[in-house]
């Protein structure tokens, strides 16, 4: 893909990287008491630099056509059963075409198109990591499609199964590329009053992941 030609399926692979797999119930635990490592990825033009518990793994990456992804998940998940994941992503040449809130917002019309719940979309306050700008934002789904199982061989549930999605994103803008950081839970249905994360816990749930450089 060519920076200046910042297509659909970009933002389309945003939520289908990381929302493939069916999941199974969240039991987050309090991320400020879970031991955590130092993690470098260099990706593209930079490097971008965050945690992970240690009892994590990286479970999945590509790179092609201009972008890259990795996935983490806790050691006892995998990708057809995941409750808790990281995903880290670049868009190669994207910063000079799009800014991180126009990023969010373009990626929430289209997962919009793909809920079949209800949206939760709320921005917090813009920060700077070493100088770049960028977007956050709590994103989410009160029920997740069952779409996404075709094509798996699996068969977790006789009926399909309501689960709700909800995370916390952060896009930014790098000298030359875009990235983009997210945590999800995969849970029980919930609705737009009561869920996992807020505004007022957003950061204990980052907490295992951050703080983030980009060098």
């Amino acid at each position: 893909m060519k920076a200046s030609q910042p297509s659909r399926w970009v933002i389309c692979s945003v939520l289908l990287c990381c929302h493939f797999s069916m999941g199974a119930y969240a039991s987050e635990t309090t991320e400020s008491s879970i031991d955590k490592s130092p993690m470098q990825l260099s990706i593209f033009s930079q490097k971008l630099s965050f945690f992970l518990p240690n009892d994590w793994k990286l479970a999945y990456t590509q790179r092609e056509d201009g972008m890259f992804s990795a996935e983490f998940l806790p050691q006892v998940e995998g990708l057809n059963n995941w409750s808790s994941m990281v995903c880290i992503q670049g868009f190669e040449g994207m910063a000079v075409n799009i800014k991180p809130d126009d990023f969010l917002d373009t990626m929430v019309a289209t997962y919009r198109d793909n809920c079949s719940g209800e949206v939760i979309y709320e921005r917090v306050d813009n920060e700077f990591i070493n100088g770049h700008q960028t977007a956050s934002a709590i994103i989410g789904c009160t029920r997740m499609p069952n779409t996404h199982l075709n094509g798996l061989e699996i068969n977790f549930y006789k009926e399909p199964q309501r689960l709700s999605e909800i995370g916390f994103y952060t896009a930014i803008s790098g000298e030359k590329d875009l990235y983009l950081i997210h945590k999800s839970l995969r849970s029980n249905e919930f609705n737009t009053i009561s869920t996992l994360v807020e505004k007022k816990n957003y950061r204990e749930f980052m907490s295992a992941a951050s703080p983030f450089n980009l060098n």
